[in-house]
C-alpha cells in the first residue's frame, strides 16, 4: 500500500501566519485573537488557538505531520473534540477558515442522546442521532454504511444515560442535510409519542404549521426519556 506523504508543516505554519490578520478582523462585534504557532517538541505537530469576546467557546486546532488534525471547542470546562484527516496544507487551511466560522456560531449544549437509529419516516431509510437539548430536540443524519451495517449486524443501540456536550450549531445542523431536525421545544403546538413491537416514534405540528415525523427501534430509550422529561416541558401539548 502507498504510504501517505508528510504533511509540510512548515509551510503550514507560515500559511497560518500569513492568514492571522484575515481571521483577526473576521470577528462580528469583537476582533479575534489568533494565538503564535504552537509546536510540539519534536517538531512533528503543531497548534493554533483561536478565541473573541463575542464567542461562547475558543477553538484550539492542531495537526500532525500524519495528515491528522483535531479541532477543540471548549467552553466552561466542556470540550467537544473532532477529528478530521487532510491530505495537504491546502486543506487543513481551509479546515481552519471553516472551524473559525464555525466558532463565531457555535454554544457547547449539554445533550442527552436518545436514539441512534432514528428516521424521519417510513422513506427514509437512513439512519441518525436524536438528541435531548435544554430547549431542542435535534435530530442528526448518519451515513449509508452505518445503516447497512446495522442491517447486518444490528444496531449500535443508545445506551442509556448517554450524556456529552454538543456543539450546536443550528443553521449548519439544518444545512447538512434535508433530514436533519433542528425542533424548538417552545415552538412545538403538539406532540404524541407512540410505542410499538418494533418502532417508536413522536410526530410533531409546528407553531407555523409545519409537522414533523421521528421513528426509532423500540429498544431504544427514546420513548422512555422524552415521556420523563417532556411532560413538565409541553404539559397539555404532549400526548404519550
Amino acid at each position: 500500500m502507498r504510504q501517505r506523504a508528510a504533511l509540510n508543516l512548515a509551510l503550514a505554519g507560515a500559511e497560518i501566519e500569513q492568514r492571522r490578520g484575515q481571521w483577526s478582523a473576521g470577528g462580528v462585534g469583537s476582533e479575534v485573537q489568533v494565538s503564535s504557532v504552537l509546536w510540539t517538541d519534536d517538531r512533528a505537530g503543531l497548534a493554533v488557538r483561536f478565541g473573541s469576546a463575542g464567542w461562547a467557546v475558543q477553538l484550539t486546532a492542531e495537526v500532525h505531520r500524519s495528515g491528522w488534525a483535531q479541532l477543540h471547542f471548549v467552553s466552561q470546562g466542556k470540550v467537544v473534540q473532532e477529528s478530521r484527516r487532510v491530505g495537504s496544507v491546502e486543506a487543513f487551511v481551509a479546515l481552519l477558515d471553516d472551524a473559525v466560522a464555525r466558532a463565531a456560531r457555535i454554544s457547547l449544549q449539554p445533550a442527552q442522546l436518545l436514539a441512534t437509529t432514528c428516521t424521519t419516516g417510513w422513506l427514509d431509510w437512513i439512519h441518525g442521532e436524536l438528541w435531548l437539548l435544554p430547549g431542542h430536540l435535534v435530530r442528526i443524519r448518519g451515513g449509508l454504511l452505518a445503516t447497512m451495517v446495522t442491517g447486518f449486524s444490528g444496531p449500535d443501540l443508545a445506551a442509556p444515560d448517554t450524556h456529552r456536550a454538543l456543539a450546536y450549531d443550528p443553521d449548519a445542523i439544518r444545512s447538512a442535510h434535508r433530514t436533519n431536525k433542528v425542533l424548538p421545544l417552545a415552538e412545538i403546538a403538539h406532540a404524541r409519542l407512540h410505542g410499538g413491537l418494533t418502532t417508536s416514534g413522536m410526530t410533531l405540528t409546528m407553531a407555523d404549521g409545519t409537522r414533523h415525523k421521528l421513528l426509532w427501534m423500540s429498544t431504544e430509550p427514546a420513548r422512555r426519556v422524552l415521556r420523563d422529561r417532556l411532560p413538565p416541558l409541553l404539559g397539555p401539548r404532549l400526548t404519550h
